[in-house]
């Protein structure tokens, strides 16, 4: 539930971060830090430890790092192991969860029940978080924005992460089976087999893909003008590869993929792998209904539009799960003029739990409402 203050949105139902202890996490020494259910500062000079903290709690409940895909850099130089633990509290009940990695093998928890594989801790707890590096999102290649599409449609639709992996899994096998046949060894009839199942699994990932654009649009554009002081509007588009016609219907999308399929059956013998699918497809980022922002737009605009984005993905989690998700701000403040910094603000002092990071202390004197301070210094964190 939300209820309005000032025209925002201030939610009611949200799970909160507690508490969290981390131990030999990048370039922390064992701490335990109790957090504020509302907002969240930390503050300190770069390089001191507030994205790894940042980092930390998106560990626990995503299974990842958003920075590598390799543990062991996670762990602080000299030590064996890194463990983290957070307990979180929502209105219906408590979670704990827990991992730890010593190299040897990685240890899971959740309320203290262990699991094999920290596959287990997505999506227990739903997490939306903007890094600098997001500005990839708006000026880098199509498959950083399927990325950013894939994690969060994930989080808000726990179906379209098997369907996501099933596709992926036969975009694989058909690849496999297209090298061979560019090799000279036929298979044609398994070839048929993955080529439907990847049709079938790839044109519902196109629909979900399809459908939340149409779902957060008017959310993504709000977010925008509020922090462009009304002065830009924000739209996006799914460009689907081929000829995959623009329409919410899955049967029409399953017969224009075949279709792109045939017309590039030649092309993809030739080469040995899928030319078209959802592997393939991209959003177009227009600004004013005009101008591509990837091309066009400045890096503070660019900067906007994915911080609207990622605000647009909290409310579209809290839309289809009933809570608004945690929300990790690292270094947001950074490259915005003093209007967009303002505007930012306003959005901050309501709603969900949020972390941000920043060296600014000063832009952060205007926020309102209960919130709680950390400075952090060569990986210590202390309460202000």
């Amino acid at each position: 539930m939300t209820v309005s203050v000032c025209g925002f949105a201030l939610r009611e139902k949200k799970v909160h971060l507690e508490k969290i202890k981390i131990c030999n996490f990048r370039n922390y020494s064992p701490s335990e830090v109790e957090l504020s259910p509302r907002l969240n500062i930390l503050c300190g000079k770069n390089g001191q430890g507030k994205t790894n903290f940042l980092e930390a709690i998106a560990f626990l409940t995503l299974g990842r790092s958003f920075r590598t895909r390799r543990d062991e850099d996670l762990i602080k130089a000299g030590e064996k192991e890194f463990y983290l633990k957070g307990k979180f509290r929502s209105s219906e009940e408590d979670l704990i969860l827990e991992v730890g990695n010593d190299l040897s093998r990685v240890v899971v928890k959740v309320n203290g029940l262990p699991y094999k594989s920290k596959r287990e801790l997505f999506g227990r707890v739903r997490t939306v978080i903007f890094t600098p590096d997001d500005l990839q999102i708006i000026k880098g290649g199509p498959e950083k924005r399927r990325e950013f599409l894939d994690l969060y449609l994930a989080q808000a639709y726990p179906d379209y992460r098997q369907i996501y992996l099933r596709f992926y899994r036969a975009l694989y096998q058909r690849n496999a089976l297209l090298k061979k046949l560019r090799e000279g060894r036929r298979d044609l009839n398994e070839l048929e087999v993955w080529t439907n199942r990847m049709v079938e699994e790839g044109s519902r990932v196109v629909l979900y893909r399809r459908q939340t654009m149409e779902e957060i649009g008017a959310s993504l554009n709000h977010y925008h003008q509020l922090m462009s002081n009304e002065q830009e509007t924000l739209h996006c588009l799914y460009k689907g590869s081929g000829s995959l016609p623009d329409t919410l219907d899955l049967t029409a999308i399953q017969e224009g993929f075949w279709r792109s399929l045939r017309r590039r059956s030649d092309d993809e013998r030739r080469r040995g792998y899928t030319l078209v699918g959802p592997h393939r497809d991209d959003l177009q980022i227009q600004m004013n209904q005009r101008w591509e922002l990837r091309v066009y737009g400045s890096q503070g605009q660019q900067r906007t539009a994915a911080l609207a984005l990622k605000l647009a993905m909290v409310d579209l989690i809290e839309k289809t799960q009933g809570k608004a998700p945690l929300l990790l701000l690292d270094d947001v403040f950074s490259e915005f003029d003093s209007d967009r910094k303002q505007e930012l603000l306003r959005l901050l002092t309501v709603g969900t739990q949020t972390v941000i990071s920043t060296t600014e202390l000063k832009t952060t004197a205007a926020l309102a409402g209960p919130l709680k301070l950390f400075s952090v210094a060569s990986g210590v964190i202390s309460a202000e």
